[in-house]
């Protein structure tokens, strides 16, 4: 017998092993009778929470959202910035691949329709953006090589993100994901970042 939960938290549930799915299966798996397998109910039992399955998917985008944070502060050092957006980004990978799995594919914007890439267009542009301004404020104060092309460097971080997140999926990281998270970002500051002065 299925024990009756509280609507937000079978909600929750259910978001969740829907983001799994769709993280880590993809669209042609997202299926009510998948989803209600997942969580330990009866398929039906899904529509009392959410009208379909479209608003499901909305809500694993706010949940994804949630889980995505940019940063913790916008003050102080902007290359600590990046490297804390950069290292959570990469732990997040680790910890729940198929979040970062969903960012750098079509999967949602495919789920939602016309507003989907919209959306996932308007999160992806987030981490952009944050990247770029900490870039931009590193170059202000003098702390980036000076032949560092800016937008280039965007790429290049993002870009690395991306490849850490398909090693992972793919078992191929050469070392725990701890270190490499490590050695990822020690190559980006060294590719970015002006060296320090010898006195």
């Amino acid at each position: 017998m299925t024990t009756r939960k509280p609507t937000e938290q079978r909600r929750k549930e259910i978001v969740d092993a829907a983001l799994e799915i769709l993280g880590e299966r993809g669209l042609r798996e997202f299926t009510a009778a998948q989803l209600a397998s997942a969580v330990g109910i009866k398929d039906g039992t899904i529509f009392r929470h959410f009208k379909d399955m479209s608003e499901i998917v909305r809500a694993v985008l706010d949940r994804i959202e949630e889980l995505s944070p940019v940063a913790s502060s916008s003050t102080g050092d902007p290359l600590a910035r990046l490297e804390e957006f950069v290292l959570s980004r990469l732990r997040s990978i680790a910890v729940r691949p198929g979040i970062q799995s969903l960012l750098f594919s079509d999967q949602l914007s495919q789920a939602l329709g016309a507003e989907g890439p919209v959306r996932v267009a308007a999160l992806r542009n987030r981490g952009r953006q944050f990247i770029r301004s900490c870039l931009h404020e590193a170059a202000e104060q003098g702390r980036l090589r000076e032949d560092v092309d800016l937008e280039g460097a965007v790429l290049l971080v993002t870009g690395m993100v991306m490849g850490f997140l398909f090693a992972a999926k793919d078992n191929a990281l050469p070392v725990p994901a701890e270190e490499m998270e490590r050695r990822c970002w020690q190559t980006l500051r060294l590719a970015l970042a002006r060296p320090p002065v010898q006195s």
